[in-house]
């Protein structure tokens, strides 16, 4: 067995501003917000929730109320670092939130970038051809056209504006993101799946060398 050592984050001394990625954006598409279902306690999403592998194709109203539940940004607030901290549904070192969704929607060939501070979705230019082979390779895992595929793509600099070493945090972000996916999933009565594939090399094409990586891909859809 290899185990990776990624150190042991700490605060930097010094503050190292960033500059944010510029996504080449397009197309923006509004997403609906609604009362989120309640068909499920707190205690029976927990004793409850199994990944699943089937799906069938998700309504917007469907896939709005997930991500306004799970993923949105409630409050955000100015810092020394380059861009706003925020507050949303899941932890984050920092408040600092490095991991983008990147959304692919049944019957659509492009990839829509997700942005919490507005609960909207906006085209990524170019990235139907970036990331096609993606899609191959997730095909060979699990085959199913009529799931939405999530892309969680790290900005590794936003997180080591603050910390030395780390890393690892960013790693833990992408888990925590997942896993309040999966539970809000559960609880709105859709299946959702993660698969063990971090979506390189294909993520880090979406930008400069370095800037991005990704860190997991998952399915959602609603349950058949």
């Amino acid at each position: 067995m290899t185990w990776i050592d990624l150190g042991s984050p700490v605060p930097r001394a010094r503050v190292v501003p960033y500059e944010l990625v510029r996504w080449p954006t397009g197309e923006i598409k509004r997403l609906p917000i609604g009362p989120t279902p309640q068909n499920r306690s707190y205690e029976q999403v927990l004793g409850s929730r199994q990944t699943q592998r089937d799906f069938r194709e998700l309504g917007d109203e469907q896939l709005g109320k997930l991500l306004w539940q799970a993923c949105r940004s409630r409050e955000s607030w100015p810092s020394p670092y380059g861009f706003d901290l925020e507050h949303r549904a899941t932890p984050s070192a920092g408040a600092i939130h490095p991991i983008h969704m990147v959304l692919h929607l049944p019957g659509d060939r492009r990839w829509w970038l997700y942005q919490p501070q507005g609960h909207y979705l906006v085209e990524i230019c170019g990235a139907t051809q970036l990331l096609e082979g993606l899609l191959l390779h997730s095909a060979e895992l699990l085959e199913c056209s009529q799931a939405v595929h999530i892309l969680f793509v790290a900005e590794p600099g936003k997180t080591l504006a603050k910390y030395q070493d780390g890393c690892s945090l960013i790693w833990r972000d992408a888990g925590a993101l997942l896993a309040i996916i999966a539970l809000t999933a559960h609880a709105h009565g859709l299946n959702f799946c993660p698969l063990g594939i971090t979506g390189e090399p294909w993520a880090s094409k979406l930008a400069d060398q370095g800037k991005l990586i990704g860190v997991g891909l998952g399915l959602l859809g609603a349950s058949p």
